[in-house]
């Protein structure tokens, strides 16, 4: 992606919280006749035995995408952080115009087939495991064993071997000190969700110099 100098995220455990955080991302595919495929999944990320990063996952067998990882290319997996509208109104300074603020991860790898079955398990049970941490009792595979165990013969696992991962923070790193902290202010002012989350990012970059 397109990625000016001083929106350019490097801090490998930046990137890494912010998949971890923003886990349902789109996995992107070009197939044979040239066209580009997308898929929106919830992904698991973690380390192999010899520290490489891999994200895991799992599609329904009707979707057309997995037949796609025989051909082996590279795909790109998207995980979208925080992200929200910034009035000129809001700028210390002026003239400004209106613009978007947002911290995006692009993870490049290619994609493959999990065939074992104890590892098809272990990836539902630790998405679930993932999503249902929150919830006061929170639902195990074990509870819906025989049912799982029917299931898992329509889906499709795979993990994608992280080859190269490319971090923007468009955070207005592009502004000045006054302008930055206005913003922040806007956004902690903002009733919706994502603006709040934006601008604790901020905040924090703001904080560490």
């Amino acid at each position: 992606m397109y990625i000016p100098r001083h929106f350019e995220e490097r801090d490998a455990q930046r990137l890494l919280e912010l998949m971890t955080r923003h886990s349902f991302a789109t996995l992107v595919t070009v197939g044979e006749d040239g066209a580009p495929f997308a898929t929106h999944l919830p992904f698991l990320t973690e380390r192999d035995e010899a520290g490489a990063l891999r994200l895991l996952a799992h599609m329904a067998l009707p979707n057309p995408q997995w037949r796609a990882f025989a051909a082996e290319r590279d795909a790109l997996v998207i995980f979208q952080g925080p992200h929200a509208y910034v009035s000129p109104t809001w700028y210390a300074t002026t003239p400004q115009v209106p613009t978007w603020n947002y911290a995006t991860v692009h993870a490049y790898g290619r994609p493959k087939v999990i065939d074992a079955g104890d590892e098809v398990l272990r990836i539902l049970r630790e998405t679930a495991a993932r999503y249902e941490s929150g919830n006061e009792r929170p639902w195990t595979l074990e509870q819906s064993e025989e049912y799982v165990n029917r299931l898992v013969g329509g889906i499709v696992a795979f993990e994608l071997r992280v080859t190269r991962l490319e971090g923007k923070f468009k955070l207005s790193q592009n502004k000045g000190e006054a302008d930055r902290k206005a913003v922040i202010a806007a956004l902690e002012r903002s009733p919706f969700a994502g603006d709040a989350e934006l601008a604790v990012l901020m905040r924090a970059r703001e904080d560490a110099g």
